[in-house]
Parts: C-alpha cells; sequence; structure tokens
C-alpha cells in the first residue's frame, strides 16, 4: 500500500502562487482559481474565442468599435466567465477529474493545489476588484518539480 501512495506522490505535483492586482489596488479579498486538464483547456479556449468574436462582431455592429473600443474589455472577461462556468459544468458532469480538487478559493488571491498529475493545464483564477470583474490566465506544464507563481496575465 504504502508503496503505491509513493509512486502517486512521485507522479504529481504542487502548484501555488497569487494574482497580481491591477496597479494601486489592494489584492481581491477572494478570488477563485480552476485548474484545468488539457482537454478542458482546449474546450475553454474554443468555448471563450467563440463568444468573443460574437460579441466582438454585436459590438461593431452597434459602433462601439470605432467609438468606445477600450470598453470591449469588459465583454472579454463576460466571454472568459461564461465559458468558464460551461467548461467546469462539463467537467463535474463528465466525472473523468476530480474536478473538486481543481476548483480552490482563493484568499487574497493566493491559491495552492497539491497533488496534480503531471501534465499540461490551464490555470484560470477569477475575482472582483472594487467592481470590477478580473480574469488572470496560465498555461503551465506540470512535472515533478513544485510551481511557485505569480500571475499577471490578466483581463481588463
Amino acid at each position: 500500500m504504502s508503496v503505491a501512495l509513493l509512486a502517486i506522490f512521485l507522479q504529481s505535483a504542487s502548484i501555488s502562487g497569487s494574482v497580481a492586482p491591477p496597479q494601486g489596488m489592494a489584492p481581491p479579498p477572494m478570488a477563485r482559481a480552476i485548474l484545468l486538464p488539457l482537454p478542458y483547456a482546449n474546450l475553454f479556449n474554443a468555448e471563450a474565442q467563440e463568444r468573443i468574436d460574437n460579441y466582438w462582431e454585436a459590438f461593431k455592429n452597434a459602433g462601439m468599435a470605432q467609438r468606445q473600443k477600450e470598453q470591449f474589455t469588459q465583454f472579454m472577461v463576460y466571454a472568459y466567465g461564461t465559458a468558464l462556468e460551461n467548461v467546469m459544468s462539463q467537467m463535474q458532469r463528465d466525472g473523468k477529474v476530480n474536478s473538486a480538487a481543481l476548483m480552490k478559493n482563493a484568499p487574497l488571491g493566493q491559491f495552492d493545489f497539491r497533488g496534480v498529475p503531471h501534465g499540461e493545464y490551464k490555470l484560470i483564477v477569477t475575482a472582483n476588484v472594487k467592481g470590477t470583474d478580473y480574469v488572470w490566465t496560465e498555461t503551465l506544464q506540470v512535472e515533478s518539480a513544485p510551481i511557485v507563481l505569480i500571475l499577471k496575465n490578466r483581463l481588463p
């Protein structure tokens, strides 16, 4: 029994870190961190891109693309959020992975995942800071070494 546990332990790693808050702001009081395995990361990317494309067409057709292009980032955040909710629901329905272990509350934007099997993942952290929704993303290759990071790639 202990040999099997040791083998599982050696084939997993940890991921910990935090989000870099928007300049001049404190970290979010609470965030949500989701670690998507590659098949779900690909699904997320496809769904988010489809939504962004659809929102952009509506934004452009409304004439806002020329006048208020900077406001489109909020549509992108919404597209990411709705795509993420759909993918998380799919992941929970499939039952192929322990989805509960891949979704964490992240107080002050700090997260910690333990026992993550080797492979490629997309880490997505969402939070509301002073009434604005933010999304941080990072693609990770998990091997045997622990990963410690500060997420800087965010929308808006």
